[in-house]
This record gives C-alpha cells, sequence and structure tokens, in this order.
C-alpha cells in the first residue's frame, strides 16, 4: 500500500461531504454516532441510541405512509365523491410537521444538514482541521439549544392554552410537541458529535506527543 496515500482530508483538496464531487469516506468518528465502543459506558450508549434510532425511523416511516394515504384519501373524496374532508387536511399538516422536525434530528444524526466545507480546501493541518469541525459542532449546538428554547417555550404555551384545532378539535400542542421532540434530537446528536470529536482531538494529541 503506497504510505502517500492520504487518509485525511487534511491532506488534499476533496469536498468530504460532497459524494457527487468526491468518493472519499468520511472517517467514522466524523458521524454523530461512533461505529464502535472502547468501553463498556460506550456500548450502553450506542445500544441506547440505536433504540431510538430505530423508533425515530419507525415513527417517519409510518408517518410519511400515513400521509400519502391521507393524500389518496382527501383527493378520492374531493374529485371522485365532490365531499371533501378539511380534517384531512388538519391530520396531513400534523403528519407533515413531525416528519419535518423528525427529520430534522435524524439529518444532524448523519451528518446531512448543511455545513459549508471550506475548510478542507484552505487548512492542510489534518489537527487544525479537527479542531475547527470541533469548534463548528459546539456553535451549531448552542444554536440548536437557543432554538429549541424558543421552540419549547412556544409549544409549551400552546399546551398550557389548551387551544385546539380548527376541524378536528385536536390539541395544537400535538402539533408543537414535534418541535420539542426535533430540536431535542439535533441538541442530542450534536453532543454526541462533539465528544466524539473531542475524543478524536485527544487521541491526535497523544499519538504526537508520542511520536
Amino acid at each position: 500500500m503506497n504510505n502517500n496515500t492520504p487518509q485525511s482530508v487534511g491532506y488534499t483538496k476533496i469536498y468530504d461531504y460532497d459524494p457527487d464531487l468526491s468518493s472519499h469516506p468520511i472517517p467514522p468518528h466524523l458521524h454523530a454516532v461512533p461505529d464502535t465502543a472502547n468501553n463498556r459506558l460506550d456500548g450502553y450508549l450506542l445500544r441506547f441510541e440505536r433504540l431510538l434510532n430505530v423508533t425515530f425511523r419507525s415513527l417517519m416511516i409510518l408517518a410519511g405512509l400515513g400521509l400519502a394515504l391521507l393524500m389518496f384519501t382527501q383527493v378520492v373524496l374531493r374529485y371522485l365523491l365532490d365531499s371533501p374532508f378539511s380534517g384531512i387536511e388538519e391530520a396531513s399538516i400534523l403528519l407533515a410537521v413531525w416528519i419535518y422536525f423528525l427529520g430534522m434530528g435524524y439529518a444532524t444524526r448523519e451528518r446531512e444538514h448543511i455545513h459549508g466545507g471550506i475548510v478542507s480546501l484552505v487548512v492542510k493541518d489534518p489537527y487544525k482541521v479537527k479542531l475547527i469541525r470541533f469548534i463548528g459542532s459546539i456553535t451549531c449546538m448552542l444554536a440548536a439549544i437557543l432554538f429549541g428554547y424558543f421552540a419549547c417555550k412556544y409549544a409549551l404555551k400552546e399546551i398550557d392554552k389548551g387551544r385546539v384545532s380548527i376541524n378536528l378539535r385536536w390539541p395544537r400542542g400535538i402539533w408543537s410537541a414535534s418541535m420539542i421532540v426535533g430540536f431535542a434530537m439535533m441538541v442530542g446528536y450534536f453532543l454526541l458529535e462533539t465528544i466524539n470529536e473531542w475524543r478524536d482531538i485527544r487521541r491526535m494529541k497523544r499519538s504526537q506527543k508520542g511520536a
């Protein structure tokens, strides 16, 4: 194997996060969730996260199927039976909102959220690249906490006042709760991402000192 082959994006000009521009794989430690556990506590946390992952993915799939079924039903009622039901539109919005915020959290888990890749083109030192990404993850986590705070404040206000939807008379808190779940997922996965990147920085620092 050629030892000059780049092992990190810091060594070459590669668009690390765009599969259409580069086939360079993302190192496992850059994901929010690591592939392997280094100790027993990591093992418990990974199993718990996998359980959450299965739960959230199942909810997104069920909500997506439910939304498709509701849209099909509304089309049949409106154009074939000439008897549309406004409650279906409310239920569709409910499912769409939950899909959106669950997807927002899941995108954070997979590191598919919008972010820049110019660091990989400008900075060549792998340690500095990791440090910049670590700072970026902390910044994103703080931003998610801030937006999540206002989302939770709004959602709790809706729940506390007992507001209901117009047609179905369902509590509006069911819609608003999706924001709490979505931002909680984002903060949790950004926290995992930050911890993993900090560990990776410490490992690289120790290896540099040992060399």
